[in-house]
């Protein structure tokens, strides 16, 4: 459904408004072999996830069987549980935002097959480490020099991995967020503005809209709608596809060091698109915020659109978006080249996130 407002997320007006990673791996307890009763039939076990630097748990870090894609995320205790199956050995890789992925093969004959094996892994923490993948971004952008170019792929990779584990949590812990959203319209310069307020509600698994190449500003009956950069969508390839990173560095931000990355839609880019930068915690590597704005490239729609989304953490390491603010105008500049003030300015607000099932993990993980 399509309001008179921006978002749900997404931004709708009227017509009339016309891996290169080093890993620390420790096995325990993998000295049993599995008796031929249980042979036939399938087990789990525990993979306990531990910070190598301080044996500490950590929580929220990815399991995921590489064959079937299936994906755990690991609970207070740095534990979760996976399947094994007789026909083949289990192939898994354990993540985490921050720390080096570690790949691991467990055959049947190691475990006991009555479910209560653990295998601990250890992950090493690391810094900005250059990606086996030299680049996730479209193949015509120009070269980063050497100095930006580990820490511009680093970020990418930490994206691509942000919006991972943003999947597996929206599907491990359900949940309905409740947003408000306040718009301030101003039909003319010396009109007054009109202000509105509204309340829109959201399940997990039908918030936030994919990207689309060439139709960022979609047209339809009603006028046109903008879908808000989503945590998706700064970790899907079809986005990186038609964008460039273009600069990346370190810096000062208001809760520490950050790294910003600054990108552009790309040369070969068709229609509208968002360009701007994304800033990452550089210790945690979670996002933080995003500031963006659109490239106009089509004769109706917007003039000029801006703003930023912040995000909060529900659960260690996870993010969902907190507050979005939006402006844009109608209209160009005057001869001058003076804007004058928007003609809508918006704000969403996230009020309420309320988990349908079991609550996660809420506690702090080692910094």
């Amino acid at each position: 459904m399509r309001t008179r407002c921006i978002f749900r997320m997404r931004l709708s007006l009227p017509a009339s408004w016309a891996r290169t990673s080093v890993a620390g791996l420790a096995l325990a307890g993998l000295g049993f072999r599995l008796p031929p009763s249980l042979a036939v039939a399938q087990t789990t076990v525990a993979v306990r996830v531990l910070a190598a630097d301080s044996d500490s748990p950590l929580v929220n870090a990815e399991v995921i069987d590489r064959s079937s894609g299936v994906r755990a995320l690991t609970r207070e205790t740095g534990v979760a549980r996976v399947r094994v199956f007789p026909d083949r050995p289990l192939e898994i890789r354990v993540r985490q935002l921050g720390f080096a992925y570690v790949d691991l093969t467990l055959r049947h004959d190691r475990l006991t097959g009555d479910g209560r094996d653990t295998v601990v892994v250890r992950l090493n923490r690391v810094g900005f480490a250059l990606p086996a993948v030299t680049t996730t971004a479209a193949r015509d952008c120009p070269l980063l020099d050497a100095a930006t170019a580990p820490l511009a792929y680093w970020s990418l990779e930490q994206l691509q991995e942000g919006a991972a584990r943003y999947e597996s949590f929206r599907r491990s812990y359900p949940f309905r967020v409740t947003n408000e959203r306040r718009t301030s319209e101003q039909a003319r310069p010396d009109a007054r503005p009109r202000e509105t307020r509204s309340t829109e509600r959201n399940n997990s698994d039908a918030w936030g809209e994919r990207y689309r190449p060439g139709q960022v500003v979609r047209f339809g009956s009603l006028g046109y709608s903008i879908p808000i950069l989503f945590i998706a969508n700064l970790g899907d390839a079809e986005f990186w596809a038609h964008h460039c990173v273009t600069a990346a560095s370190v810096e000062d931000g208001p809760g520490g060091r950050r790294v910003r990355m600054h990108f552009t839609p790309s040369p070969s880019a068709r229609g509208s698109d968002w360009q701007g930068d994304v800033f990452l915690d550089s210790t945690t590597s979670v996002l933080q915020r995003v500031e963006f704005s659109l490239r106009v490239n089509q004769r109706d729609g917007p003039r000029r659109l801006e703003g930023f989304t912040s995000f909060r953490s529900p659960s260690p390491l996870i993010v969902v978006p907190d507050t979005t603010a939006a402006m844009w105008w109608r209209t160009g500049p005057d001869r001058d080249g003076s804007w004058g003030p928007p003609a809508v300015v918006q704000l969403i607000r996230l009020d309420t996130l309320e988990f349908l099932g079991e609550a996660p993990p809420r506690v702090r993980n080692p910094r």
